[in-house]
């Protein structure tokens, strides 16, 4: 017997993001998110942000919920944003005022496969090139919270987080989203994102230096 796929439809169209002002891009760690997030907000002129830059403090230090909350809604709050994070338990009052939202549904053992090798780049990296969190003082870092129990959420991710997160897509019906499944469907969509997107969008031809 065939085991129905239960995973969001893949959907190619970067229509929706051409005239988006507020973009969520969500899915499995190690899919890619924070590298199409950061593309996307170059082509677009938008204001880029990383959850885990908000919500871990160093050393990997938790934001309080009812603060992070706040500092959510804050956020969401925004006229114009690229929001790069999952953090399922705020993931509607993000998506509330999400104009399109970006699923990147990549294989979990690909996406353990890109963790783990940004380990090892964050393990090598200068001081002043990782995130706040990671640097502990006088040359100290660490580089991952539990990474085991973190490398078992990614293997799991499809079955046990993916679909409260497209439950979540479902109840807010209205707003598009763009599933992309591989590394050559995100550079498809920027591709032709880039190819659409007006010459003032992207800064160029305004005038301004």
């Amino acid at each position: 017997m065939k085991v129905p796929d239960r995973r969001p439809p893949r959907g190619l169209s970067p229509t929706a993001l051409t005239t988006a002002r507020r973009v969520l891009v969500i899915g499995c760690p190690g899919a890619g998110k924070t590298t199409f997030a950061v593309r996307l907000a170059a082509l677009t002129g938008l204001p880029v942000v990383h959850l885990d830059d908000l919500y871990f403090g160093p050393g990997w230090s938790a934001t309080p919920p009812e603060e992070w909350r706040a500092e959510v809604r804050r956020l969401s709050a925004g006229q114009e944003w690229v929001v790069d994070g999952n953090h399922a338990a705020t993931l509607p009052e993000r998506l509330a005022r999400a104009e399109a939202v970006v699923l990147i549904d990549r294989a979990p053992v690909l996406c353990l496969a890109a963790y783990l090798r940004r380990l090892l780049r964050h393990a090598r990296a200068a001081e002043d090139r990782l995130p706040h969190y990671m640097r502990l003082g006088a040359g100290r870092r660490r580089v991952a919270d539990r990474p085991v129990s973190f490398a078992r959420f990614i293997l799991a991710f499809r079955r046990r987080t993916l679909p409260g997160i497209t439950a979540c897509l479902a109840a807010r019906g209205d707003v598009p989203v763009v599933v992309l499944r591989s590394r050559a469907d995100a550079e498809a969509v920027l591709t032709d994102l880039g190819r659409g997107l007006p010459t003032d969008r992207t800064g160029e031809g305004s005038g301004r230096c």
